[in-house]
């Protein structure tokens, strides 16, 4: 489906249909893009819609078979074999060859069972939602390629505690001693220069937020390097929309809304999340903060704030200029 849109209106993900400067029609709209024909003063462009999808089983079975070769390298930790650095950089070479599109990933990954060691799942998980963020945000490829490498790392150090790794519960020892599991992790990256020192940051950064409520050394966002917001996204997001064995798995929506609601989190990151995975796409239906019911009806600006029509009254909110007023809830 095809359609003209406002500029204004166009979002990240959404295919671009007709060339326009030196954007090539069939491309894939990110933030770079759009600050370009910003730039550019273009009123308006042909474009389809996010591209949402599951994955064929052609791709799922190539993603089982990337799993169960990531498992094979964690077996190998859990035998205290070091980890080889050309080893991560090869199975991330292969695990990137495919653009893989958000909604895909996301239920592949969210309609997985119960396992007791969750961590491969998660390393790759992980990964690909990175990868694909740091994409649409218009990131380098070595940066993109970074946040791959960076989750193969991540959760290392959990092979070297492999009798806690399927615990339930902890004493408050063993949960600082967990605490530190980035710090480890890092560690276990090479010495020599193999990896850029960015791989390092982020392995180490995974679990702080920019409220300086996070472990292990509590940063806040200004001590942060800046690749990690995003990388925290990812990995806060892939940890929530997975069950656990303490507790159930949240909705892609309730963990977004939830990563929200909290100023842990980078806005720009969950704005493309929301986006790719189509929670604000015309037509859905929406709970406002005031109590009121309805449908977007038309993009703004701002993916957050759209234009609701409520239900039965068809009267207009406009939530950029609504300041008080937001959406809690999708239905």
């Amino acid at each position: 489906m095809s359609m003209r849109l406002a500029i204004s209106n166009v979002h990240v993900g959404m295919m671009l249909l007709t060339s326009v400067s030196s954007l090539e029609a069939g491309i894939r709209l990110t933030n770079e893009h759009l600050r370009l024909l910003r730039f550019l003063k273009v009123d308006a462009i042909e474009v389809a819609p996010v591209e949402r999808r599951p994955f064929t089983h052609e791709e799922e079975r190539d993603l089982c078979e990337k799993i169960l070769q990531y498992e094979r390298h964690y077996n190998q930790w859990e035998e205290r074999i070091s980890p080889n650095p050309y080893e991560a950089l090869e199975f991330i070479h292969q695990l990137f060859r495919q653009d893989y599109p958000l909604s895909a990933i996301v239920k592949f990954f969210t309609n997985q069972p119960l396992r007791k060691n969750h961590v491969i799942h998660h390393a790759i998980y992980r990964a690909l939602v990175a990868k694909t963020l740091s994409k649409y945000r218009g990131d380098e490829h070595r940066l993109q390629f970074d946040y791959g490498i960076a989750s193969y790392f991540a959760d290392a150090s959990y092979a070297k505690i492999r009798k806690w790794s399927h615990m339930r519960y902890f004493t408050k020892m063993e949960r600082e001693l967990l605490y530190q599991h980035p710090l480890v992790s890092m560690a276990m990256l090479p010495e020599d220069r193999t990896l850029r020192q960015r791989v390092g940051k982020l392995v180490a950064e995974h679990h702080e937020r920019l409220d300086g409520s996070g472990f292990p050394n509590r940063l806040e966002e200004r001590a942060l390097h800046p690749a990690s917001p995003l990388f925290i996204v990812a990995d806060r997001f892939c940890q929530l929309t997975a069950p656990r064995t303490f507790r159930a798995a949240l909705t892609p929506e309730e963990a977004y809304f939830y990563m929200w609601q909290n100023e842990a989190y980078d806005g720009e990151a969950l704005t493309l999340l929301a986006t790719l995975l189509g929670f604000y796409e015309v037509g859905r239906t929406v709970l406002l903060s005031s109590g009121v019911r309805g449908k977007i009806h038309h993009y703004t600006p701002s993916v957050e704030q759209p234009i609701v029509v409520s239900e039965p009254t068809q009267e207009t909110y406009d939530l950029t200029r609504l300041d008080e007023v937001r959406i809690i809830a999708f239905q």
